[in-house]
C-alpha cells in the first residue's frame, strides 16, 4: 500500500493548474469590476485554495508553501486563462470540463494524503471532498457569486463521493495513478450528466408560516 500513498508532483500540480485555469476563466466573466491582477488572485486562490485547505485540515505545512513550484504553475495557468478567456468563457463545455477535472483530481489526490497520514476511510474521504471544493468555494465567495457547492442541482458532493468510491475500489488494485483517473472520470461522468439532463438532489422545502 505504502506505493499507493506517493503523490507524483506532476498529477499535483496539474490539479493546481486546471484549478486555477477554471478560477482565471470564471473571474473574466467579470471583467466589468476585476483588472487582470484580481484575476490572478482569483485563478491562485481556486488552484491552491483546496490544498492548503486540505493541508490545514491534516495539521501539515500546506505544499504551496513549501516551495515555488505550486505558486508558479497556478501563475502560469492564470495567465493562460486570461490569454483565451474569451474562446474559453464561449466555449462553455471547455469550462465544465476543466471544473469536473479538477473535482476528481483535487479528491484523489486529498484522499491520498489523509491516508498517507493515518486517517480512516471517512475521514480520508472527508478530507478528499474537503480539498475538490474548497476552492470553488473560496472562488465564489471573492466573485461575490452564489456559493456553487450548496445550490440545488450543482452535484459537487454528490459527484465527489462517486469519485472517492471509484477511487477507493481502484486504487489497491491499480496505484495511485490510474485510481487518479478514475476519480477524474467518474466526476466527471456524473457532473456533465447533471448539467446535461438537469439532475438535481432534493431541495428543503420553505417551512411553513
Amino acid at each position: 500500500m505504502s506505493g499507493a500513498l506517493q503523490i507524483p508532483a506532476w498529477l499535483d500540480l496539474t490539479a493546481v493548474a486546471v484549478g486555477a485555469l477554471t478560477g482565471a476563466v470564471t473571474a473574466t466573466r467579470h471583467a466589468d469590476r476585476i483588472d487582470a491582477i484580481g484575476v490572478a488572485v482569483i485563478a491562485i486562490a481556486t488552484g491552491l485554495g483546496g490544498s492548503m485547505l486540505r493541508d490545514a485540515a491534516l495539521g501539515q505545512l500546506p505544499a504551496a508553501l513549501r516551495g515555488d513550484r505550486y505558486l508558479i504553475a497556478a501563475l502560469l495557468a492564470a495567465g493562460a486563462g486570461m490569454a483565451f478567456a474569451r474562446w474559453l468563457v464561449r466555449a462553455a463545455g471547455v469550462l465544465a470540463v476543466c471544473d469536473a477535472a479538477a473535482l476528481g483530481m483535487y479528491l484523489a489526490l486529498g484522499i491520498t494524503k489523509a491516508q498517507a497520514a493515518g486517517g480512516a476511510t471517512t475521514g480520508t474521504v472527508l478530507v478528499g471532498v474537503l480539498a475538490c471544493t474548497g476552492g470553488g468555494v473560496v472562488r465564489d465567495l471573492l466573485l461575490g457569486d452564489p456559493v456553487g457547492l450548496v445550490r440545488v442541482g450543482s452535484w459537487y458532493v454528490t459527484a465527489a463521493l462517486g469519485a472517492a468510491g471509484v477511487f477507493l475500489l481502484c486504487q489497491p488494485r491499480t496505484g495511485m495513478t490510474v485510481a487518479t483517473g478514475a476519480a477524474a472520470v467518474t466526476a466527471f461522468a456524473l457532473r456533465t450528466a447533471a448539467l446535461r439532463w438537469r439532475w438535481s438532489t432534493p431541495a428543503v422545502g420553505q417551512p411553513r408560516a
